[in-house]
């Protein structure tokens, strides 16, 4: 088998045997680990102890003693801080977007080990960079030069002294930041890889790493506390390296996918030669299909999959086979597209909650809120507003008949404002149908409804339909809300907020939860998000939203630290993240044998119907022969029918 990490299984196997159980194997992600154990066992043929299999974020947590701090609390604790130390009368309101880009950006600053100090200091003399930065190199000093030669010594327009005013306090403001954190024994995820860092650096013991053997497998973009462990590890003895370079495009300078191979493969070689084998990108057969629409991509799998598994031969293993989801959003329509011969599917990615059809009801139910009209006593909703509700598929399901009579009352009366006690004809309607005009009672209010949501659901399923995908999703936007409405409780005092604000918090934090799907991942067709992949190899790979801008992503971060200061200081910036995706595109196709590529043809608002530059780089550069195929709808129109009527007497 010519899977990287089968290869590497059966070398530690020959040299370990059953020893291997006292190493501890770390890979990028959990998914690549648990193949790593299948392999071994095949090797094996015989019961042995399993190693220890960790990802690197585990092996960073496991030698640290802080605890991860929750992110809408760190958001709370940032906006405190930021007025005490500016003054300023900011509203939480308008914090909220630029705090959240904060924590990132000081999740940068300790990720890449980067003296706030030095970034966070406002040049007003350019000789001042000499002084400051002279352990930099001469391209990091001009990039930061070039940076501060807009902005000073002449200050021109608004955005740049306000630019210089934030900036002036974001030392303090990320030092308090930091020491509040660590006082109460919690940190960012940057802030734990930082001190393991620091302390191995510092020739510190650290009990969890002692006479330990670690093997790191499949890494390519080290960030420097990642460099640093692997480093002092090394130096200790304690460490063995695998990279999976194999493919000549990933050992290709002209290619931005080999930006860290030499780096890595002359830091830190591997000590037992694994043997390479190199595949041909001219033996591969490679479709190329522009289908025009994102849902249609998922419809074409189906065909893909049913001629790779047809219905009339039995038992076929679908292992070896990957449809690889750049766009998250395509889970749901391909989920409903498979084939029915694939009795089993291995979702290892996550369904982002905002795409969630409760989403969808939550988004209806703030506008409702926010459009609710007050007269006198009377409490009215706009007839729209009511309307999205109604015909929302949970609300029809549960409530088909209640819906449709207030329908078709409103539309007889011609309603604009309903009156709020019109509306409330069962539990679950009367549960949205409440006014709310207070922040305190907003949060209870949502989980009500999503509690009274679950239980239809549960009493609606039976033999015939199993709603459990609905409860999942129901569940998971619940724990959500009810996390946030346990730290609104511990809120700081001068956090004021209305309920529009509390809204815009709640889109914002749910905009970011992915849910994860739970399978058995050792069996069945694998659907995978394209981070997922690394380390795994695939006979067949069906890679769908293969569009410029979805992969690789458009990359515009939003961050604090402009472009040139964070190139000055080796903080990633975009040409970082696109050789990240180069590598996993094709490191991902160099063993497969049969590749097909969909891509959305329609350029229709803001999409430009453009097929990914991997597609150029494959054709121009490596002369690769792939096959085209466009995918249309044949939509015809009926030809008119004249109406005639037979005139009577």
């Amino acid at each position: 088998m010519n899977s990287f990490l089968y290869r590497i299984a059966q070398t530690y196997y020959a040299q370990k045997q059953s020893d291997i159980s006292n190493f501890i194997f770390v890979f990028p992600n959990r998914r690549a680990g648990l193949f790593f154990q299948r392999y071994i066992a095949e090797v094996a043929q015989k019961p042995v102890f399993s190693p220890e299999i960790v990802t690197i974020n585990e092996c960073f947590s496991a030698a640290s003693t802080w605890q991860t701090a929750d992110r809408l609390s760190m958001l709370f604790r940032l906006y405190r801080i930021y007025k005490a130390q500016s003054g300023s009368d900011e509203s939480f309101d308008s914090f909220a977007f630029w705090g959240e880009m904060l924590l990132s950006d000081f999740e940068d600053v300790d990720k890449y080990r980067v003296d706030a100090k030095q970034l966070f200091t406002n040049i007003t003399e350019l000789k001042q960079i000499d002084q400051l930065f002279n352990v930099f190199s001469d391209r990091q000093v001009e990039a930061i030069r070039q940076f501060w030669n807009n902005f000073v010594p002449v200050v021109e327009g608004k955005s740049q002294e306000d630019f210089i005013a934030t900036w002036k306090i974001l030392l303090p403001i990320y030092e308090q930041f930091r020491a509040e954190l660590t006082a109460e024994n919690t940190a960012t995820e940057g802030m734990i890889c930082r001190n393991v860092a620091d302390r191995l650096k510092a020739k510190e013991l650290i009990p969890e790493f002692e006479n330990k053997q670690f093997v790191f497998i499949g890494f390519n973009a080290l960030n420097p506390c990642e460099r640093t462990l692997f480093a002092e590890l090394q130096r200790r003895g304690q460490a063995d390296f695998y990279w999976d370079y194999d493919a000549v495009e990933l050992r290709d300078s002209d290619n931005q996918a080999s930006r860290f191979y030499a780096e890595n493969i002359h830091l830190f070689p591997s000590k037992y030669p694994i043997e390479t084998i190199v595949e041909s990108l001219q033996e591969k057969e490679i479709e190329l299909i522009s289908v025009p629409s994102a849902v249609g991509q998922a419809k074409q799998a189906y065909a893909i999959l049913n001629k790779l598994f047809p219905p009339e031969v039995p038992n076929m293993s679908w292992i070896r086979t990957a449809v690889v989801l750049p766009d998250e959003s395509l889970l749901v329509p391909l989920l409903h597209s498979l084939p029915e011969q694939i009795g089993k599917v291995n979702v290892t990615m996550g369904f982002p909650l905002k795409a969630t059809p409760v989403s969808g009801l939550i988004e209806h139910i703030f506008e409702l809120q926010k459009r609710m009209r007050t007269s006198g006593d009377k409490i009215s909703f706009y007839h729209l507003n009511v309307s999205n509700i109604l015909n929302h598929q949970y609300i029809a399901m549960l409530c088909g008949d209640e819906a449709q009579h207030i329908l078709r009352q409103m539309a007889g009366n011609n309603w604009i404002y309903i009156d709020a006690e019109e509306l409330k004809k069962n539990e679950l309607l009367a549960s949205i149908f409440a006014p709310q005009t207070d922040t305190q009672y907003f949060l209870p209010y949502l989980l009500h409804i999503l509690r009274s949501l679950q239980n239809g659901w549960q009493q609606a399923s039976n033999e015939t339909h199993n709603y459990q995908l609905e409860c999942d999703f129901l569940y998971q936007y619940y724990v959500t809300i009810n996390r946030m409405a346990d730290i609104m409780k511990d809120k700081p005092v001068e956090v004021d907020m209305t309920i529009d604000t509390l809204v815009r918090l709640t889109r914002q934090l749910t905009s970011g939860i992915t849910i994860p799907f739970v399978g058995e991942p050792l069996d069945g067709l694998q659907v995978m998000g394209v981070l997922e992949t690394r380390g795994l190899d695939f006979d067949n790979l069906i890679i769908t939203s293969f569009n410029e801008g979805i992969f690789p992503q458009k990359s515009s971060t939003n961050s604090f630290i402009p472009y040139n200061l964070r190139k000055g200081f080796d903080l990633p910036t975009t040409e970082h993240q696109d050789a990240i995706t180069a590598y996993n595109f094709y490191r991902l196709i160099h063993r497969a044998k049969r590749i097909y590529l969909m891509y959305d043809s329609r350029s229709e608002s803001g999409q430009t119907g453009e097929v990914s530059r991997f597609m150029h780089q494959l054709y121009y550069h490596y002369g690769v022969n792939y096959q085209r195929k466009n995918i249309s709808f044949d939509i015809g129109f009926g030809s008119p029918q004249a109406i005639q009527i037979e005139k009577t007497d």
